[in-house]
């Protein structure tokens, strides 16, 4: 109602649940989505964020946003080196 843009920062797929008001927010080039990523191992991903969505579950959420025309951006941090 206010047209005050927004940027989300999350580790969660719970963005997936309000694409239909980001997605109107997008159009009017108000909102941008980031979604951290530490890894695709599932299993160094669950030592690392325990409680956090899985690897797969994050990038799902960001295809998901870009279809429905939501600006993305995929955070990757932190960078462990082998």
């Amino acid at each position: 109602e206010l047209k005050h843009p927004a940027m989300l920062i999350s580790k969660s797929s719970l963005l997936e649940r309000d694409i239909d008001l980001l997605a109107a927010m997008a159009r009017e080039n108000l909102v941008h989505a980031a979604i951290s990523l530490t890894t695709l191992d599932g299993t160094l991903a669950r030592k690392l964020e325990p409680r956090a969505a899985a690897p797969h579950a994050r990038l799902d959420t960001l295809r998901k946003l870009a279809e429905a025309g939501i600006p993305t951006t995929v955070m990757v941090s932190p960078v462990i080196p082998d």
